[in-house]
């Protein structure tokens, strides 16, 4: 939805011509992260897109700011769903799509409201690229967690076993060919922790992880954005998938929730 030559946000849009839109290099999850859910929005603009959030509560998820809002207006709708597969119809116009996400048998769930965190404002990568989906009704289950603050500081860097996440989203699998892959499934990957200092970081705001097949097994893509970036198998939430410079292969940068501007915002809802 906003990108640049030199920044890309990973974030797919349907066009209403039936895309499909998972983790670079991973594999399929499966049910190992059920509260891991894709999102479906239309953005002011009337065009459908997609992301990914976590659950931290019956009916609060997590996820990247930019899904929540652009150009300074809020999705006109949103929807989420957790299955591991999504099927999505082409060639329908806006109308009927709306129709088929409001119907209540086809598993999506209606949000009440969503929130971006009240500084974003796109300025990448001095951003606060976090934002809320309140749920319409609760789901059960298990859900993710905050980290710790400063969490990510403690990190050691490098190929070590202390430095292995799992990133979990519903995005492309690679967007440069032979890369290429385009199934709408939850996927998981593992990645590791980079940096926290560099000038594309920002000011305590993201953390540079790995997008290589040769690091790693795992990276983001488009459609991913607002997934969670777990640390190693936990269920806790050191990042939320944000933004890269290169197409989904080399490095992301990915909003901490380690920080007091991340959970302060969050906690508020979550109360």
């Amino acid at each position: 939805m906003k990108a640049s030559t030199a920044i890309t946000v990973v974030l797919a849009v349907f066009l209403l011509v039936g895309s499909a839109n998972a983790v670079t290099f991973g594999a399929p999850d499966g049910n190992a992260h059920p509260w891991v859910g894709t999102l479906v929005f239309q953005a002011a603009d009337g065009r459908f897109y997609s992301c990914t959030g976590t659950l931290l509560s019956s009916k609060v998820m997590v996820t990247a700011a930019h899904c929540t809002i652009d150009g300074g207006q809020l999705n006109l709708y949103t929807w989420v769903k957790f299955t591991p597969q999504i099927e999505w119809q082409s060639g329908w116009t806006a109308d009927q799509h709306i129709a088929y996400l409001n119907d209540a048998k086809n598993g999506w769930i209606k949000a009440s409201k969503v929130i971006p965190h009240p500084q974003y404002a796109g300025n990448y990568p001095n951003t606060y690229d976090v934002g809320l989906v309140l749920l319409g009704k609760p789901v059960s289950g298990a859900y993710g967690a905050l980290p710790p603050l400063g969490f990510l500081g403690n990190i050691p860097t490098g190929n070590v076993d202390a430095n292995l996440f799992t990133v979990v989203g519903y995005g492309m699998q690679g967007y440069i060919k032979p890369l290429y892959g385009d199934a709408w499934e939850r996927y998981a990957g593992n990645v590791r922790l980079v940096e926290l200092n560099s000038f594309s970081d920002g000011a305590d705001a993201s953390a540079k992880f790995s997008n290589n097949p040769g690091k790693t097994s795992g990276g983001s893509c488009y459609g991913d954005s607002g997934g969670p970036v777990f640390y190693g198998a936990t269920n806790m939430i050191a990042a939320v998938v944000s933004w890269g410079i290169t197409p989904c292969i080399g490095v992301d940068y990915q909003f901490r929730l380690d920080t007091p501007a991340a959970q302060n915002f969050i906690k508020a809802y979550l109360k």
